[in-house]
């Protein structure tokens, strides 16, 4: 069993659970985790849940495991799911060393670790004071208002002290926030087509594509950069 199906609740052998359980044993790991993704995964043949009479779906050790290696391998490999279903028929969840994908390169997401933050913890953790949030918050880089800060505003903010700390103040970073939401509005006119509110299977579609073209497109972002600053 995956290190975090087994920290919290994982099923005995031979017991079943529900889909809310499962999401709740996988919360940690991975928050985004919701009922349409796992129908989509359903519906993609990635993992294939009983049904009781009644059709309620029930996941066995088996199944959160699986479940387990397919997101990992999407998030930390960016796997497709094609090439995650041609290795799980091959090899199963235990050996994802011998599968190569150009979708495997590395990216940042693959580095984000899940975190639940206060305001004086995302300062601890950032190594910056409140004034640099509020300045943060002056120009939008980062949510008003919110109790608890997850990995992505860590980031930012981390990201923010960095620039900082060469010059380079929360004012100056403008452009790059309209750029990130220009490419957000990109991204979800694309994606929304796909999304059918009574189709939770399509909705967790509309989600991956989502995901995928967000990391496509800084992939992209990155190179350009690289190469525009080449000598």
């Amino acid at each position: 069993m995956p290190a975090s199906a087994s920290r919290k609740g994982a099923p005995a052998s031979g017991a079943r659970l529900s889909i809310g359980q499962v999401l709740e044993m996988l919360q940690e790991e991975f928050p985004d985790l919701s009922h349409s993704k796992l129908h989509y995964l359903e519906a993609e043949e990635l993992i294939s849940p009983e049904r009781t009479p009644s059709g309620y779906r029930k996941y066995t050790r088996d199944d959160v495991d699986r479940l387990v290696f397919v997101l990992r391998a999407q998030r930390d490999r960016f796997w497709p799911l094609k090439v995650i279903k041609e290795h799980l028929q091959e090899h199963g969840v235990d050996d994802g060393a011998g599968v190569t994908s150009i979708a495997s390169r590395p990216g940042p997401s693959a580095q984000l670790q899940p975190v639940r933050l206060d305001r004086s913890g995302l300062c601890r953790e950032a190594h910056v004071d409140d004034d640099f949030l509020v300045e943060l918050e002056e120009f939008q880089m980062l949510p008003e208002g919110i109790l608890f800060y997850g990995s992505a505003e860590l980031e930012i903010v981390r990201s923010a002290r960095a620039l900082a700390d060469e010059g380079l103040r929360p004012r100056h970073l403008v452009m790059l926030r309209t750029s990130a939401q220009r490419e957000a509005h990109m991204i979800r006119s694309v994606a929304r087509p796909h999304s059918r509110p009574t189709d939770s299977a399509a909705r967790g579609g509309a989600e991956d594509l989502a995901r995928d073209l967000g990391e496509s497109m800084n992939a992209l972002h990155n190179a350009l950069l690289r190469t525009s600053l080449r000598p």
